[in-house]
């Protein structure tokens, strides 16, 4: 049966972006807007989802999320093509790039232009498409948010800029979250595990068709009830896998130091705490665990790709 849900994925080119609009179309029959500013991969992405049997299609938007009067054009033209918007994503990142040639130097050592990134493309893009189309949901009274974030909004991890950025779209969620609520509009931080992507190399990492199932799951298999206890709040996508039952492509959970249900549940220890700042007892987290030379071997597709 066709699903005439309606989505947004920005940052679909490549990574947890292109495997979330993949899934949405291909696996749940969704009508995907997806945004990037890498045509030709938006084509292959949409060539990919048409394989799908569910009658899902992607809409290729070539789309600087920098630029706020093209942010503006877009979301003027989805309004006069749709009539509600079911689910936006923010997903487009620009952190991982600009911070992996430096891994190993301090803050004070790397170019401003590293913190920026993890800012302008991931923080201030996910405010700005919220912030056009919300309107569209509150008229409808229905909406779906998802900030895709990271463990390093309540931890150190990699670099000031990432840590930064990642609390800021934790706090986006919760703030908006609290502002949408009259409207039953539900806002939800995603926290992926660490993932095997075309920049990534995370040793038994899950897929961006796990992260797409995870949203997936958010947006058909929650009810209401569940859109609303899970608003505001941070959720991880093994959490998501044990409730609603799905796992990665190879039909198994990830199973790494960093993903996979134990993984999440660690990460959940940390969350129930207060986060470091509001805890004088706690101790501060060792910069060489995530910042050291050799991590530049995670992330093997970093000098290939640019933003998309």
């Amino acid at each position: 049966m066709k699903n005439n849900k309606v989505c947004i994925v920005t940052g679909a080119s490549r990574g947890l972006g292109r495997g979330i609009a993949l899934v949405l179309a291909r696996e749940e029959g969704c009508k995907v807007y997806a945004t990037a500013r890498n045509e030709e991969a938006l084509k292959a992405l949409a060539e990919d989802a048409s394989s799908g049997s569910k009658g899902g299609i992607v809409k290729v938007c070539k789309l600087d999320q920098s630029d706020d009067t093209a942010v503006q054009a877009f979301v003027e033209r989805l309004k006069s093509e749709e009539e509600q918007v079911d689910l936006l994503v923010n997903s487009a990142f620009a952190g991982l790039i600009a911070m992996t040639p430096h891994f190993g130097k301090p803050f004070w050592e790397r170019p401003l232009s590293v913190f920026d990134a993890s800012i302008n493309i991931g923080l201030r893009s996910a405010h700005v498409m919220s912030a056009l189309v919300a309107p569209l949901m509150v008229k409808n009274k229905a909406g779906l948010l998802v900030q895709v974030s990271s463990f390093g909004g309540v931890q150190y991890l990699f670099d000031v800029g990432y840590g930064v950025g990642k609390a800021g779209l934790d706090r986006l969620t919760a703030d908006m979250a609290t502002e949408l609520k009259p409207y039953n509009i539900h806002a939800v931080t995603l926290y992926p595990g660490a993932g095997v992507t075309e920049v990534t190399a995370f040793p038994g990492g899950e897929t961006p068709v796990f992260t797409g199932r995870a949203v997936a799951s958010l947006l058909n298999k929650a009810t209401n009830e569940d859109q609303a206890r899970m608003s505001g709040k941070i959720v991880q996508t093994s959490e998501l896998a044990e409730e609603y039952g799905f796992t990665d492509e190879d039909g198994r959970m990830p199973e790494g130091d960093f993903a996979g249900i134990e993984a999440a549940k660690r990460c959940r220890e940390v969350m129930s705490k207060p986060v470091i700042q509001f805890d004088l007892e706690a101790k501060l987290t060792d910069p060489l665990e995530t910042n050291n030379p050799d991590m530049v071997g995670l992330f093997p597709g970093a000098k290939t790709y640019s933003e998309g």
